[in-house]
């Protein structure tokens, strides 16, 4: 009996000790969801403030927009010293002066005024555009001096045929609207368990700046266009860029594509600040692709189909502006040598503006050289870099092909029907081969260049008339050879496809490439983002969280293995996730039979006569 006593009474305090644990562990649970809940609920009253502050300019400018006085002078053709007289000095536009430090009046091409400051430079490009091409504001945000600045546009409603736009600046008050919220420690894989964050990445201190540029001028055949076609999700959060809508971006539209924050300088970029329909299955007619065969100004005008007007830049003549990005200008390029001899290559040139711009120069130059180390057969080759006057430039293989945005926004338009998961898991393989290349590549000496890519995304993803598949635009990379750096708390990258890690502007390694090559897979698979959101900073909110239990139902709606592979491609923790880009590669190996031949048969059934024409 004593000995059936003590160990009763054994049991006893075992069960004691294990509900005294659970219970432990429960409170310690309950606890972190409260602190999520909490920081979410802030987050979510410091964007709101953002927001309601850009609605109440966007008032404030449609009242300054009407003043008859300012519509009077333009109808009356003043000069631009005559109005800027006029913005200085007049009561009519008193109450305008007071809302905003900058006011603009561009007609057609030019700016006929501007008085006030801090000048935006060519960043009210992109809102005067969009101002021209809807009724209403535009509305942007805007990194200028290290500080966050509104930056609004709409048209008024004189000199017909001339479209002038007044554009608008103010000063944001990051102590009145907020700032950031400081992450709680990352466990386990729900936004609950992150404790979330963000808007620190967006809009965080002491000159940080996030800035969105389109996907990046392109390495192949195709667009320069930015990040996915449904929901022109590129081309919004410029913080330099616009949101997509349903159809891909247009050619020459790399306004889109995240990628927050500059390497090395804050450069100033325009943010599309304007809510926009989540993301949709692309049902829009994609815009023709494969350059004209003349040459066109850097402006983009055409130029003489006799070729006697074709731009000579050094040895290459431009036939073609794809478009151009936060640092480059875009094109395709002829060289030519003896008996007939010529090729075509695509040539990024960089920026005018950023000519005499050491730090600019630093970054064009480590990409190029960066990428022209990166010998494989899945990534697109740089083959020359140098210098025409003050003018740097790389030119790289010309991929008679389109990147995966654009094909997959042919094929439901085709068949109503996203890529077959063969081909999904063939692109993804075969980008995979080329991630574990990069990231494990290893400098003379024999050490790791620590390379991360920080761009994986559809847009930089290019299928080849034979069906090959290359990876491209390493204008963001991370390695520990660079020598621009990005700074402290910025940035970097498309906010469709980034890591938890990248979106809260955290330290990032081969695994955060990885978890954007689990994003873009989902989207070959479903042709929709993984993640919605009425605008970018939606997005961005959500890709610092990771997958929540929404997220993961729909992944788990998917045919096996794409469930499973993304279900590890996808883990929050980088230490839950695929350890290695060969180790993803191989989950999909035995899933790719012949993908090849039947990507190459897809090309030409979608793509045919525009490729020849290309390869012509």
């Amino acid at each position: 009996m004593g000995a059936k006593r003590i160990v009763g009474i054994a049991l006893l305090l075992a069960a004691a000790g294990l509900g005294a644990a659970w219970t432990s562990r429960e409170l310690n649970r309950r606890a972190a969801a409260s602190q999520a809940d909490r920081a979410r609920v802030e987050a979510e009253q410091i964007r709101g403030r953002w927001q309601a502050e850009q609605h109440r300019l966007e008032a404030r400018l449609q009242l300054a927009a009407n003043a008859k006085p300012l519509l009077a002078a333009l109808d009356n053709h003043v000069d631009g010293a005559t109005l800027v007289d006029l913005f200085q000095s007049e009561d009519w536009w008193r109450e305008a002066r007071g809302d905003f430090s900058l006011a603009r009046v561009v007609v057609g091409s030019e700016v006929l005024a501007t008085t006030g400051g801090p000048d935006p430079g060519t960043n009210d490009r992109a809102v005067v555009a969009r101002a021209r091409a809807a009724e209403g504001v535009a509305s942007s945000l805007v990194t200028l001096d290290g500080k966050p600045y509104f930056l609004l546009a709409t048209r008024l409603g004189v000199l017909t045929g001339q479209d002038p736009v007044l554009v608008v600046e103010r000063a944001a008050d990051r102590a009145v609207l907020g700032t950031m919220i400081e992450p709680a420690p990352v466990a386990g894989r729900t936004a609950a368990d992150l404790g979330i964050i963000v808007l620190g990445a967006v809009l965080s201190g002491l000159g940080a700046m996030l800035v969105i540029f389109g996907g990046g001028p392109r390495a192949a055949g195709g667009d320069a266009s930015g990040v996915p076609a449904p929901a022109r999700r590129e081309p919004t959060l410029r913080i330099g860029a616009t949101r997509a809508h349903a159809a891909p971006p247009a050619r020459g539209d790399t306004a889109g594509a995240l990628k927050l924050g500059s390497a090395i300088t804050p450069l100033p970029a325009a943010v599309p600040f304007t809510s926009v329909p989540p993301p949709r299955a692309v049902a829009a007619t994609p815009q023709p692709a494969g350059p004209p065969r003349h040459a066109t100004s850097p402006d983009g005008a055409p130029l003489s189909e006799t070729g006697a007007a074709r731009l000579q830049f050094g040895r290459y003549q431009l036939l073609d502006r794809l478009g151009e990005g936060g640092m480059s200008e875009v094109f395709t390029a002829a060289s030519h040598g003896v008996e007939g001899f010529s090729r075509v290559f695509v040539l990024k040139r960089l920026r005018q503006e950023l000519a005499a711009d050491k730090e600019a120069i630093g970054q064009f130059i480590d990409e190029a050289r960066m990428q022209a180390s990166l010998v494989h057969s899945n990534i697109v080759p740089v083959f020359d870099f140098g210098q025409v006057g003050s003018e740097f430039f790389m030119t790289q293989e010309y991929i008679v092909g389109r990147d995966l945005v654009r094909l997959i926004a042919r094929c439901y338009e085709h068949s109503r029907d996203s890529l077959s998961p063969r081909l999904a898991y063939y692109a993804a393989h075969e980008t995979l081969l080329a991630l574990q290349y990069a990231h494990t590549k290893a400098d003379r000496e024999g050490q790791p260049m620590g390379i991360v890519h920080r761009d994986v995304s559809p847009a930089n993803i290019i299928m080849s008339a034979q069906g090959e598949v290359k990876l491209s635009d390493f204008g963001i990379v991370k390695s520990k050879r660079r020598v621009t750096r990005t700074q402290a708390g910025m940035v970097k990258g498309n906010v469709n496809f980034m890591s938890p890690e990248q979106a809260r502007g955290g330290e990032v390694d081969a695994r955060s490439d990885l978890f954007s090559m689990g994003l873009v897979l989902y989207y070959c698979l479903t042709n929709r983002f993984l993640y919605d959101g009425d605008n970018d900073l939606d997005v961005l909110f959500k890709a610092a969280c990771g997958p929540t239990a929404e997220h993961q139902e729909r992944i788990d709606r998917l045919p096996s293995p794409a469930r499973e592979v993304l279900g590890l491609a996808l883990a929050v923790d980088p230490k839950e996730r695929f350890q290695s880009a060969a180790e993803f590669a191989d989950s999909l190996t035995l899933h790719i039979g012949g993908a090849k031949a039947e990507a190459a048969h897809l090309m030409q059934l979608l793509f045919g006569e525009e490729l020849r024409r290309e390869a012509a």
